[in-house]
């Protein structure tokens, strides 16, 4: 007798049907989206075009007006956007921003550590181990004792990375997290990133780095005006992609 197969995961992220307005400027349409645990998936597309927004969206930074959201099993409407949900989610999910946000007054071990001990009630010794193991994974033990002035930019994000890991989330969002680095200091983040990508875990990533989407992504995801235009698989997203407007896209930025 053949063994029955476990059923699917279920996704730990489910956009659907979001809408978002800023005033009358529609910025995300009809949004649908599942996320399955350990995927990875990029997302690009032009200025303005609604990425930053959409993975702001998943973790309740930015409200939605129509649709509905489901992270890690918190399932959030419209109008149920409490900050008892938002905090439901942020346990869940980590952020690493365009800008560093670390504590210039503070220590990075200390920055890794106060967010688990005041906001995940975890205890000074776990949140010690913790920080420690995470910067050790992103190459930066021998730093812990410096402040955020002293290291690099480059450095700067790997902390960030490290921080958010400290809060053992199930998803970890990533907006644009090369864009305001040197040319020189993309590739210490972006191999950092890649890492990660290789031990299973579930990232939404917006970046204008295709090489690196090409790599590492599951799914390429494409927005324009706030609208999901193509997603596919790596291959079949740069090498055959379906609507004149990616193409144009890919035109413009695989030319440079």
């Amino acid at each position: 007798m053949t063994q029955a197969s476990p059923p699917p995961a279920a996704p730990v992220v489910q956009m659907h049907g979001i809408n978002k307005w800023y005033g009358r400027y529609h910025a995300l349409r009809d949004i649908e989206l599942q996320v399955q645990p350990g995927e990875r998936i990029v997302i690009c597309g032009p200025s303005g075009s609604g990425k930053s927004t959409l993975v702001r969206t998943v973790n309740l930074l930015e409200p939605f007006q129509q649709g509905r959201l489901d992270v890690c099993g918190v399932e959030v409407g419209a109008d149920e956007i409490t900050r008892a949900a938002r905090l439901a989610v942020n346990r869940r999910v980590g952020m690493v921003f365009q800008q560093f946000n670390l504590f210039p007054h503070m220590t990075v071990l200390q920055n890794l550590t106060v967010g688990p001990v005041w906001g995940g009630g975890v205890s000074r010794r776990e949140a010690h181990e913790r920080a420690m193991h995470y910067l050790e994974r992103v190459g930066l033990l021998d730093q812990a004792d410096k402040h955020p002035a002293q290291l690099s930019g480059g450095q700067q994000q790997r902390v960030a990375i490290a921080r958010t890991l400290c809060t053992r989330p199930q998803v970890v969002l990533f907006d644009e997290p090369t864009a305001s680095l040197d040319p020189e200091m993309v590739n210490e983040v972006l191999q950092t990133m890649e890492s990660l990508a290789g031990e299973g875990m579930t990232m939404l990533i917006v970046t204008h780095e295709m090489g690196f989407a090409r790599r590492v992504a599951d799914r390429v995801i494409f927005m324009d005006q706030g609208q999901v235009i193509e997603t596919a698989p790596p291959q079949a997203f740069f090498d055959a992609p379906q609507s004149p407007r990616l193409q144009a896209f890919l035109g413009q930025v695989l030319s440079h």
